[in-house]
């Protein structure tokens, strides 16, 4: 077996839209994605199947260039299999690097226009027999399942002689195996919103009452004890390395472009600390004040290290813990290009806007994140100002790193 230090694990982002791509274009390694109809996320924006060149023209001009994943890891039933085929086709001849399946179907057809596949964690791969059959079946990759220890993932690194595998390191964690529900599709009375299909509606993430068929119910005490708290492996970057994992997977289709970002670039800097003989605890903290400011519902280490407990649940607060929050500051009226400085309306009710705050500026064409460097109010550079509650909307100049565009609107982290 290759030693540590003549690795690097590959590092793979999320991408909903080209608005996170281009956000972590320089941060990872990967990206995988999907489009509508045949992936796990069936909510997100997702891309168009007819943007599959320009998303692989992007990724593999970068320097170094950016390998793209096309996820097709739902259930698959017989009336999609031929536009499946079409999708397929699609990957492969716009030069899409490898599919994320799970149905044998994709696989099969996978195989047959002979394009790279990964397992996808839905097969729920837990042991070196499941794992063996699909090397056997020529995959590259499997994602093994998420309930797995990290010694049960080093025995199955160990064994494997040519298949890779993928761990998922943050991000949001299933109470079910792998994520493999029908409660959201029971609940709704439709496979339309079956997790396998990738529509979940979350009902793990709300206050539940159980009751029997005899009208016992069990002890309760209003607290959510489905939700699980969300997975966070930075601390033990060099466990998780030690382990030969081939690709740490980030979880997060479905969140902002800001958070994508952030977590990204932790686990970079983590990874470039730890191949620089520079991962230190003091740099661990840093890494989680921030992934703590961006959406979390809490974190644990999943089952790497033991089965989760009533610890590793969030079981009071539903969705976002996190203190920090997006709050709506004002829209650009104006952006000049030459200066670069946009004339921009603040309409937020009450705040302290100064130098040094972070903004994001959003728009139809615009996703951009930047720190006020340089603000004009009545023609005189100032460093804050500050609204009052009654105070009317009124403007100010403010420097723009890139061109926006007219009504984008701006917003400002604040802790609350």
């Amino acid at each position: 077996m290759i030693s540590n230090k003549e690795y690097r694990p590959e590092l793979l982002a999320p991408c909903q839209d080209w608005n996170s791509l281009k956000l972590i274009n320089r941060l990872a390694d990967a990206i995988y994605f999907g489009v509508q109809g045949y992936n796990m996320r069936a909510k997100a924006r997702n891309f168009e199947r007819e943007d599959f060149n320009k998303i692989v023209d992007f990724c593999h001009s970068q320097n170094p260039p950016l390998r793209a994943y096309l996820t097709t890891n739902v259930l698959i039933y017989d009336s999609e299999l031929q536009d499946l085929e079409n999708l397929i086709s699609e990957a492969k001849e716009s030069g899409i690097d490898a599919i994320i399946a799970h149905d044998i179907a994709a696989i099969r057809i996978a195989k047959r226009y002979n394009i790279d596949f990964h397992i996808s964690t839905q097969a729920n791969v837990s042991n070196i027999e499941s794992a063996k059959f699909y090397e056997d079946m020529g995959a590259e990759r499997i994602i093994l399942a998420r309930e797995l220890s990290l010694q049960q993932i080093k025995l199955i690194k160990h064994l494997l002689t040519k298949t890779k595998i993928e761990c998922f390191v943050h991000g949001s964690m299933c109470t079910s195996v792998s994520g493999r529900c029908y409660l959201s599709a029971t609940i709704c009375d439709s496979e339309e919103f079956s997790a396998n299909r990738g529509n979940c509606v979350q009902p793990c993430r709300r206050e539940w009452r159980v009751i029997d068929d005899e009208q016992n119910e069990f002890i309760y005490n209003g607290q959510m004890f489905l939700n699980t708290k969300d997975l966070c492996m930075i601390e033990y970057i060099p466990q998780l390395i030690d382990a030969n994992i081939d690709a740490f997977k980030i979880e997060g289709r479905m969140k902002d472009p800001l958070y994508v970002k952030t977590v990204v670039e932790c686990y970079k800097e983590a990874l470039d600390s730890y191949f620089n003989g520079l991962y230190k605890k003091e740099k661990v903290k840093i890494w989680l004040e921030k992934l703590s400011k961006v959406y979390n519902r809490g974190f644990h280490t999943g089952f790497y290290f033991h089965r989760p407990t009533i610890e590793d649940i969030e079981l009071e607060k539903r969705g976002n813990v996190s203190p920090y929050r997006k709050e709506y500051l004002g829209k650009v009226l104006t952006f000049d290009k030459v200066s670069m400085t946009a004339n921009v309306l603040i309409e937020i009710k009450e705040f302290n806007l100064k130098l040094g705050d972070e903004v994001i500026i959003l728009g139809d064409n615009t996703y951009h994140i930047q720190k006020i460097k340089h603000m004009v109010f009545k023609g005189q550079k100032i460093k804050n100002i500050y609204k009052k509650r009654y105070d009317n909307p009124f403007k100010i100049n403010m420097r723009i790193n890139k061109e926006v565009e007219m009504n984008d609107k701006i917003y400002i982290i604040s802790k609350t």
